[in-house]
């Protein structure tokens, strides 16, 4: 048990304690009796000697206990120095299946897309005032062109709207400035999927009443705009109101949450 390894220094204590307390009686006596000043003086120099050393135990103790403590301490910290560096590496283990699984997708996309063009990087998002666009590493380079479809594993994520030799403009679903021809799919029903500027919802404009649209309805693109590709998921019914009396409100929530895309695939029309 840990308290046994401190016996002896509690047994030394209670000897010194002792030896002191003696002492203090052996020097009231050494007045009242001069005839036994000679023992006295042999048993001062005994419970001198004495207490020396237990000073001398007691130093060492002290500093054994010390050393034991300081190794102990280099030993914690020795262990939260592993724990640290075990902790960047599934850290680092975690971020590389995640993009190992973000290629896999992506070559998904390439194997099983007819129109394919090309996966690029997003390498700087828009500036205040275009917010809802982001630039791309490829360009007229890899075949590129304005009006191209980008897509995510998740489904559509936007247009093209500049090419230069390396980079690419893409505008995002969610960019006030976009709209695509869309249709209901449960209802076979055609609508226009339009984005209003927010970072996760959209628009789904010109939906009558009476259509019988609901909560969880899947769109995809219809292919009637003649801009983006058919059959591409682009988002489904988070919610609905009244309207005016003849349009409904309804708000769509995109398949692809553009907030977190690090990579796209350029497809043709």
């Amino acid at each position: 048990m840990p308290g046994r390894k401190f016996l002896p220094l509690v047994l030394l204590f209670l000897l010194v304690g002792a030896l002191m307390t003696y002492q203090a009686q052996a020097g009231k006596k050494q007045k009242q009796s001069l005839s036994k000043e000679k023992p006295l003086a042999m048993l001062n120099g005994f419970v001198y000697g004495s207490l020396d050393a237990a000073h001398g135990v007691y130093s060492w103790g002290a500093d054994l206990v010390s050393r034991m403590g300081g190794k102990k301490e280099r030993r914690i910290r020795e262990l939260e120095k592993q724990v640290r560096s075990l902790k960047r590496q599934l850290a680092g283990t975690y971020a590389l299946s995640l993009e190992n699984a973000r290629l896999k997708a992506l070559l998904g996309l390439k194997e099983h897309t007819p129109k394919y063009v090309a996966t690029a990087n997003v390498i700087s998002r828009g500036a205040s005032g275009w917010q809802n666009t982001f630039i791309i590493d490829a360009g007229s380079r890899e075949g590129i062109e304005k009006d191209m479809t980008a897509i995510s594993p998740d489904g559509l994520a936007g247009k093209v709207t500049g090419v230069d030799k390396g980079f690419s403009r893409v505008l995002l679903i969610n960019d006030i400035r976009f709209a695509a021809a869309v249709r209901i799919e449960r209802l076979g029903q055609e609508a226009i999927f339009a984005g209003n500027g927010g970072l996760k919802d959209c628009d789904l404009k010109y939906v009558t009443s009476d259509i019988g649209v609901k909560k969880g309805d899947v769109l995809t693109t219809s292919g009637l705009d003649g801009l983006f590709p058919a059959g591409i998921r682009v988002g489904y019914v988070s919610g609905i109101s009244g309207g005016d009396g003849f349009f409904q409100e309804v708000q769509v929530t995109p398949y692809t949450d553009t907030t977190r895309l690090e990579a796209v695939t350029i497809i043709r029309k």
